[in-house]
């Protein structure tokens, strides 16, 4: 793995990265359908002159409401609004759930799903909590940690940050923890 690093890292890149090949072919779809309408009117336009009339019959009030300059702006403003969202869409890269980790022997690839579950089975052995009272998202950068306490037993909110710092650290993950402890616990 270590000789290698360049591909390594390219290939876990990859796996962190989502397709936009879906987005990609809805929006090429629309496009082709808006195309071949737009053909089709032009055809139609030039040959008859029922549609014509027809035409401008229907776009009368379009027409209507686009006279004042502040429509158009707004309708102008909108449209451009909407490309920058898909240029956006087409050019940024997508994200999985998913953690990269590059260590000496091995690359790992891990799911935020299964970090989060455990992350909540560690958090939950240190605290002495069921398991099934922890729950975790993890985010971005963060990780938040629900605990709800036993009714009567209380859990130290230090220690329950303490403990989820400790777990992250033993996962090889720099994620930042905030731990929320419900202030009422349930029956055991």
């Amino acid at each position: 793995m270590t000789a290698n690093t360049a591909t390594t890292r390219r290939l876990l890149r990859r796996e962190t990265r989502a397709t936009r090949r879906g987005p990609a072919i809805a929006i090429a779809l629309v496009l082709t359908a808006l195309l071949l309408l737009l053909l089709a009117g032009a055809v139609g336009w030039t040959l008859d002159e029922g549609f014509r009339t027809q035409l401008r019959a229907w776009f009368a009030p379009v027409a209507a409401i686009a006279q004042p300059m502040p429509a158009l702006l707004t309708a102008g403003a909108v449209l451009i609004a909407l490309a920058l969202l898909l240029l956006g869409a087409a050019v940024l890269p997508g994200r999985r759930a998913r953690r990269t980790r590059l260590d000496v022997r091995a690359a790992l690839v891990i799911d935020d799903g299964v970090l989060a579950d455990a992350i909540a089975d560690g958090v939950a052995r240190r605290l002495g909590v069921p398991r099934g009272q922890t729950s975790v998202t993890v985010g971005r950068r963060t990780v938040l940690i629900r605990v709800t306490p036993t009714s009567g037993v209380p859990v130290d909110p230090d220690a329950a940050e303490d403990a989820a710092a400790r777990v992250l650290d033993e996962a090889g993950f720099r994620l930042s923890p905030r731990v929320q402890v419900a202030r009422e616990g349930v029956i055991a």
